[in-house]
Parts: structure tokens; C-alpha cells; sequence
């Protein structure tokens, strides 16, 4: 399922930048696929965010928090690296970034930073909101249009 809230279906071949929330989730690889099809299609770097819960997991501190922490942020570059894999084997150019801070917010402060034109993110997450939770927020507070993945039945 794919569904375009804030925007309109045009030819995704103008799409311009595109930025991927990920957490590794299965929705999320759903999204990532997407968004890598659509950064083919644009011919365009994808952008890919990963967010380490400001919530679940604060600054890092020399506590078991730390080795949380540090664990989430390993966890976010593993996100990253398994969909550059991905976008690679496509021929598309993708960066980056592992941020901490509240989901939904931390996305829309990374897209507006790199002039996002759309945003992909997958339906649920690993997480515990579901598209009531971070989905939402981005569908309602974002300028730009919100993409929003759910793994295909096959």
C-alpha cells in the first residue's frame, strides 16, 4: 500500500529530494524500497534518516544508558548501511545520518535541512507508536508530502 498524504500523486519523475525514515523495521525496509525505486526514478541522492529515541534512550552517560545508547546507534547505522546496500545494487547515490532526538520532529528538521521535496516513511515502526504515533505527526506537521509505506501481501 502506498499512500501520498499532504501532496498529490504527479509523475514521481519530478519528485525532486527525498528523505527515508528508517529503523529496520519491516515496514520500514517496505519504505526503503519505495524510496529507492523513486530516487532511480528522480535520479536523485536518497536521503535516509535514522533517529535514536531521545525518550528510549538520552544522552549518553556512563551507565547502562550508555550502553544502550551506543547499542541504538550501532542498531540506526546498521538501518543505513543495509538500505545503501539496497540503493546501491539500484545505482542510486544515498547519504546518510543517524540522529537523536523525537522521531517525527528530528525527520522534519533533517528534511527541511536538505530542501526535502517528499518523505518516505514506513506504515508501524519499531517503536512504540504505530502510524497513530510518528506517521501522523509527520502526515499533519509537514510542509512537504509524506509518503506512507505498508509491506505488500504477496
Amino acid at each position: 500500500m502506498l499512500c501520498i498524504v499532504n501532496g498529490n500523486n504527479d509523475e514521481y519523475s519530478s519528485m525532486g529530494t527525498i528523505v527515508l525514515a528508517t529503523d529496520g523495521s519491516e515496514f520500514a525496509n517496505a519504505a526503503a524500497v519505495t524510496a529507492i525505486d523513486l530516487a532511480k526514478q528522480s535520479r536523485d541522492t536518497l536521503r535516509i534518516i535514522c533517529v535514536v529515541e531521545r525518550e528510549k534512550f538520552s544522552e549518553p552517560a556512563l551507565s547502562s544508558g550508555e550502553l544502550a545508547t551506543i547499542d541504538a546507534e550501532y542498531r540506526a547505522g546498521n538501518c543505513i548501511s543495509e538500505v545503501s546496500e539496497m540503493a546501491a545494487d539500484e545505482g542510486v547515490t544515498v547519504e546518510g545520518v543517524t540522529r537523536h532526538g523525537v522521531p517525527h520532529q528530528t525527520i522534519l528538521e533533517y528534511a527541511a535541512e536538505v530542501g526535502a521535496d517528499r518523505i518516505v516513511v514506513g506504515e508501524h515502526g519499531d517503536h512504540d507508536r504505530h502510524f497513530s504515533g510518528v506517521g501522523k505527526e509527520l502526515a499533519k506537521a509537514a510542509e512537504t508530502d509524506v509518503i506512507v509505506v505498508s509491506p505488500g501481501e504477496d
